[in-house]
């Protein structure tokens, strides 16, 4: 599956514990999807047929999955599809901002589209920091 392959290789690489808990959490993100696609944004990216990347946004402002394949990184299609994913929930939510947890080695990417650091009240995993943009 596309998401485990991205946490294993990249998000927190020696933690298998953390990395099973992310996996959950992703799992348990697609079923939520599943039972309520009409509250989600949710695109994917194809090349040769096979989906390479995509993204979740819950109720229109709680983006909970950005996924993209090592190989593919720093090519813009992970920034193609937050910012179309950003575009079409601005119109669908009322909430002022979009808000995330990043994982440590993607915080630098969620600056570089105008995302910053923003108060949680729950724990998250060592490195991970909640992050919000405005609308």
């Amino acid at each position: 599956m596309l998401t485990e392959r991205v946490i294993v290789a990249d998000t927190v690489t020696g933690d298998l514990a953390l990395q099973m808990e992310l996996i959950h959490n992703v799992h348990q993100n697609l079923d939520w999807w599943l039972a309520n696609r009409e509250h989600c944004c949710h695109l994917k990216y194809t090349r040769d047929g096979q989906t390479v990347a995509v993204v979740l946004v819950k109720n229109f402002w709680n983006l909970c999955s950005l996924f993209v394949v090592p190989e593919l990184h720093r090519q813009g299609i992970g920034r193609a599809l937050i910012l179309a994913a950003i575009q079409q929930c601005r119109a669908l939510t009322d909430r002022s901002a979009i808000r995330l947890n990043s994982a440590p080695n993607a915080v630098a990417f969620y600056e570089s589209i105008g995302f910053y650091p923003e108060v949680c009240t729950r724990t998250l995993p060592p490195g991970f920091k909640a992050m919000a943009l405005q609308l």
